[in-house]
């Protein structure tokens, strides 16, 4: 089952979204994600969140749809889209986040952490903005697109090892990264699919566009 988070960050291309919300089997909104349903004309199966961070035009939009709602408290140790993300791992076997990302630093950081749970239970789990796609590794993945294309490798752990990269203009084989050295930003697509793969570690692979 694919399911659909929609968080309260940044989307900046709702045609984007859209197209990829179209599969999905589920959605969920994250509190203030409310929003980015409302004016995508997106009805979401569940919102979850404390619903400090909602227009109460769209709550209640929703309500008169009979649309199921999960309140928590304001007060608590998890995030809104982190709730939203365990909730999901239930059921799915593909996990996208949209609104993930934005101005709010620390907000994208701790989403970007989130992606280890999923990486942990063998589900797929990325971030997608129009300019990013967001994925954590554990061993291996195969990322697509055209000749010229722009993608990174960065480490989450201190060290990751065993790093091979094939496909690319800057190809790897049993390489190591370390935190402080990020050296892996700004490969580029040789082929229409990078293989990336890992011995030990966690791996930020991030798919990107100017």
């Amino acid at each position: 089952m694919k399911t659909i988070i929609i968080c309260n960050g940044e989307i900046t291309d709702y045609e984007y979204c859209s197209r990829i919300i179209s599969s999905a089997d589920y959605i969920i909104c994250a509190d203030g994600g409310t929003k980015h349903a409302y004016k995508m004309g997106v009805n979401p199966d569940l919102i979850i969140g404390d619903f400090d961070s909602s227009n109460k035009v769209y709550l209640e939009y929703y309500k008169k749809l009979g649309i199921k709602f999960e309140k928590h408290p304001i007060e608590k140790d998890k995030s809104d889209s982190h709730i939203c993300v365990l909730k999901a791992l239930d059921f799915s076997d593909e996990i996208v986040l949209f609104g993930a990302t934005g101005s709010r630093l620390d907000h994208t950081l701790a989403n970007i952490s989130l992606l280890k749970l999923g990486v942990d239970r063998g589900i797929k789990i990325y971030i997608a903005d129009k300019q990013n796609e967001i994925f954590l590794i554990d061993k291996n993945i195969t990322i697509s697109g055209k000749p010229g294309d722009f993608f990174s490798v960065i480490p989450l752990t201190q060290r990751v090892e065993g790093i091979f990269i094939s496909g690319a203009k800057y190809d790897l084989e049993d390489a190591v990264m370390e935190i402080g050295d990020p050296y892996g930003t700004s490969n580029e697509f040789k082929e229409e699919n990078v293989d990336i793969r890992i011995r030990n570690g966690y791996l930020l692979v991030i798919k990107s566009q100017d």
